[in-house]
């Protein structure tokens, strides 16, 4: 009788902190609503300041100055709207006992005020476009205050189901957070550079042949043709070094050897960009520049001209850059490789370097297939340091020793000053190396799973 009236009183003890952790997630949820008509953020444009509430950048169709209209950009319209919406449905499906999508529908609508923090910068460019430099946009207490407690509620709603479901919960929070940053910025990439391919047309932004910012022209063939030249440069060089060191670091080297030149490649994977295109411009620059003028590649090799600034010191930079990323993940996949493998080999009547090269690197390919993908992510997606050391001609190259400027470095080197189509058109381009390590990706998916796209069960 004791034991059922104690279990009686603890089970009255949990209903009623689970009551509070309703109404307090509840609570948190919806108050960022109650401040939907309070300041949200403030912009300020030479010495005029506007001040607009989340319900302003709902319902206004943008911010007069100077006699224009700058309008305020959709996506911000849709998730200031999405916000409320997505707060208010939390709150109701907590209420109908749904902890776990309740949970889910505060922490999206936490994520809303970063998509409007993010289409901020359109209106900048907009009023950039009218010779104002002079920009401050700063966000008020509602803002942050939307972003807090959204995650908070979202945190408390799911706490509801019971504290040994916590852990669970919020390991799953931060992974839809980090599926929603992925789609967040797709979006985002995808309606900030829609118009400009809009506008321009799609065969000629990626066809064309011609980049002239100043006459309104924006063809992006020879960019993209310099990026994945520059790329397929960097895997010839890279990857054949990069597999051998790793089979010599995890199955040849001796352990002092390996002890020496493992902390070195760990070191060249932490040195910045812009230090290798200092390396890139002291040393390869100069020894590619000498190397043209050499005797040897003006009368065998038939080479006329050159610069010591082009698409081959790229590559053999890119080369470098992405050895720590191949040798550190391929050493890694060959020493996960089981030990009976090379001694079964060994047992056949292979020789050493066979047993090496015929069974554990065919055995560690998934790894070491990652290891490439990887590096060519890093080779095409690189900016600073290609930026030092191309050259910086958006033409299409006819030689190794031509000057190039790829996709990420044109965007590095024109975003700062460019305004209206422009600005678009790099965004635009953006885009397209978003695509490119899409593609990438799914290749690498292909490959990994035997050439077939979906794995069967």
């Amino acid at each position: 009788m004791e034991t059922t009236m104690k279990d009686d009183a603890h089970l009255k003890r949990e209903r009623q902190k689970r009551k509070l952790k309703v109404i307090f997630a509840v609570a948190m949820g919806i108050v960022p609503i109650a401040t939907f008509f309070l300041p949200y953020v403030n912009y300020t444009f030479k010495d005029s300041t506007f001040v607009l509430s989340a319900y302003q950048i709902l319902t206004s169709p943008g911010i007069r100055f100077q006699g224009y209209l700058i309008s305020i950009p959709l996506l911000s319209k849709i998730a200031v709207l999405c916000g409320a919406v997505l707060a208010l449905t939390g709150g109701a499906l907590l209420l109908l006992k749904k902890p776990g999508l309740a949970g889910t529908g505060f922490v999206l609508s936490a994520a809303t005020p970063l998509i409007v923090l993010m289409t901020s910068s359109s209106i900048q460019t907009a009023v950039t476009s009218l010779g104002v430099s002079n920009i401050i946009i700063s966000y008020q207490w509602p803002f942050l205050l939307t972003l807090i407690l959204g995650l908070a509620a979202g945190v408390l709603a799911i706490w509801t189901k019971g504290g040994e479901k916590l852990a669970e919960s919020i390991f799953r929070i931060f992974a839809c957070v980090s599926v929603g940053s992925v789609v967040i910025i797709t979006v985002y990439m995808i309606v900030s550079g829609a118009p400009a391919i809009a506008e321009i047309g799609l065969g000629n932004f990626l066809f064309g042949t011609e980049w002239e910012p100043k006459s309104g022209v924006y063809g992006i063939l020879p960019l993209i043709l310099s990026s994945i030249a520059g790329t397929v440069g960097a895997v010839i060089i890279g990857v054949p070094i990069g597999i051998l060191t790793a089979v010599f670091l995890s199955e040849t080297a001796p352990k002092w050897v390996a002890s020496v030149v493992r902390p070195a490649v760990q070191l060249l994977a932490g040195i910045p960009s812009v230090v290798y295109g200092f390396f890139g411009m002291i040393v390869l620059v100069p020894a590619v520049q000498a190397m043209v003028k050499s005797p040897f590649f003006k009368t065998v090799l038939h080479v006329k001209s050159g610069k010591g600034m082009s698409l081959f010191t790229a590559a053999v930079l890119l080369g470098i850059m992405i050895l720590p990323t191949i040798i550190n993940v391929s050493e890694s996949a060959l020493r996960a490789v089981p030990n009976s493998y090379y001694e079964g080999a060994l047992a056949l009547g292979a020789t050493k370097e066979r047993a090496v090269l015929g069974t554990l690197l065919p055995a560690a390919k998934s790894g070491v297939s990652a290891g490439v993908i990887l590096g060519i992510g890093r080779a095409i997606g690189e900016a600073m340091a290609v930026s030092m050391v191309a050259g910086n001609q958006p033409i299409i190259p006819k030689s190794l020793t031509d000057g190039v400027r790829t996709l990420t470095a044109n965007i590095v080197l024109e975003m700062a000053y460019a305004a209206d189509l422009h600005r678009q058109a790099l965004i635009a381009t953006g885009v397209v190396l978003f695509v490119f390590i899409l593609i990438i990706n799914l290749l690498f998916s292909i490959l990994k799973q035997g050439g077939r796209l979906w794995k069967r069960n």
